[in-house]
């Protein structure tokens, strides 16, 4: 852990590997939303869009 900058803050820091895993998934997420004709209009109804979110949110949580 990182001890960051304010007095007891602790911050958790990301290895290359895990910062890796969490830009491949966002970049993915991102990457479907330029060509997807749904995202296009909503987002938020694309099953696909709804499925690359959680996938980048679980590898940031990890």
């Amino acid at each position: 852990m990182d001890a960051g900058s304010g007095v007891g803050h602790l911050r958790r820091i990301a290895s290359d590997a895990e910062y890796n895993r969490i830009q491949r998934a966002y970049r993915a997420y991102i990457d479907h939303g330029r060509g997807c004709p749904v995202c296009a209009v909503d987002s938020s109804v694309c099953t696909t869009a709804g499925d690359l979110w959680n996938v980048y949110r679980e590898a940031h949580e990890e």
